[in-house]
């Protein structure tokens, strides 16, 4: 797994520190899935991982502090495979529509993270973290929008979308943002859209966010190009890795 925290330049205190919070954080993310928030303790942590209770609120002084540090880790990862989308030397096309595989991909891979995503925008939640940890939430939050935002800036400023339409780019985002994210928590929801006459949610999230760039006539426009043969590039060559640990056997 990803981390922007690398231990090369700390001190051995520092990297104790940091490997047991990760200890902490993989220890919740396992209970989360196997229980869900219900299940997740400061005792149950402190037990599973056989350190005392107050070693874990050395760390993290709640179990919503917890979730919360699971989520910053989640965005940090999402960042970087952001970050690959938004370096891609191709059309600014090419690179909103990365953006879309890498947090389609990242849900796949990693959906109790994904899921924890939903939990950590409770107001009940937030309401328990520290003010420092809002703070942290805050700017990996204002990293990953500003990625796509300049993203969709350099088309603007390039003339792939013209500019003179209401609300740009704010309401790209906006949309790619909500179907995105709806539609991998859709996918994960267990219903058998098949037997519901219906498209799987990701393949039409595909499509549809597509259609969606061709609203605002994002050039080159879906019509001239292949949409399926696009993504199959664009995974072999930002993403191979991760299609690799998607189609390995479980």
């Amino acid at each position: 797994m990803m981390n922007s925290k690398t231990t090369e330049n700390m001190t051995r205190k520092q990297r104790e520190l940091f490997e047991r919070e990760q200890l902490i954080l993989d220890t919740a993310q396992q209970i989360l899935k196997q229980e869900g928030t219900q299940g997740l303790t400061m005792d149950r942590v402190a037990a599973e991982i056989e350190y005392s209770k107050g070693t874990v609120y050395n760390h993290f002084s709640s179990k919503e502090e917890i979730i919360s540090g699971i989520s910053c880790r989640c965005m940090d990862n999402l960042t970087e495979l952001f970050g690959r989308a938004r370096d891609y030397n191709g059309s600014h096309r090419e690179r909103i529509a990365a953006i879309g595989i890498a947090q389609t991909l990242y849900a796949q891979l990693h959906p109790v993270e994904m899921q924890n995503m939903q939990v950590i925008k409770s107001a009940d939640v937030r309401d328990k973290i520290s003010e420092e940890k809002q703070l942290e939430l805050l700017q990996l939050e204002q990293k990953i929008t500003g990625i796509v935002l300049e993203i969709v800036r350099d088309a603007m400023n390039d003339g792939d979308v013209p500019q003179d339409q209401p609300f740009i780019p704010d309401s790209i985002v906006l949309g790619l943002w909500t179907m995105g994210y709806g539609s991998n928590l859709l996918n994960m929801s267990g219903i058998p859209f098949k037997k519901l006459g219906m498209q799987q949610p990701l393949e039409m999230a595909w499509v549809n966010s597509h259609k969606l760039l061709d609203s605002y006539q994002w050039q080159p426009l879906s019509t001239t190009f292949d949409i399926y043969a696009l993504r199959e590039k664009l995974c072999e060559e930002l993403f191979s890795e991760e299609m690799k640990q998607l189609n390995s056997p479980k």
